[in-house]
């Protein structure tokens, strides 16, 4: 990421500050604001798809998980 700007914000922030100077309504608002949040939800599921299979979880290792936090809160 490039440095920041005198007003703190970098190259990208500045750049998403422009692309909202063309939104009217704040309808357009927030169907931006769904599309970003669509793209981070599938950034997260391919990293968690990523650590899950250089990891080899599965279902088990998670229920284990599970069953031991449940262990350690009836102690």
């Amino acid at each position: 990421m490039e440095s920041t700007s005198p007003n703190n914000l970098n190259s990208i922030q500045m750049k998403l500050i422009r692309t909202f100077e063309y939104l009217h309504n704040e309808k357009q608002l927030n169907e931006i604001d769904s599309l970003i949040n669509f793209y981070f939800e599938k950034k997260l599921d391919e990293a968690i798809v990523k650590a899950e299979t250089e990891n080899n979880y599965t279902a088990a290792i998670y229920d284990e998980w599970l069953n031991e936090g449940k262990r350690k809160d009836n102690k």
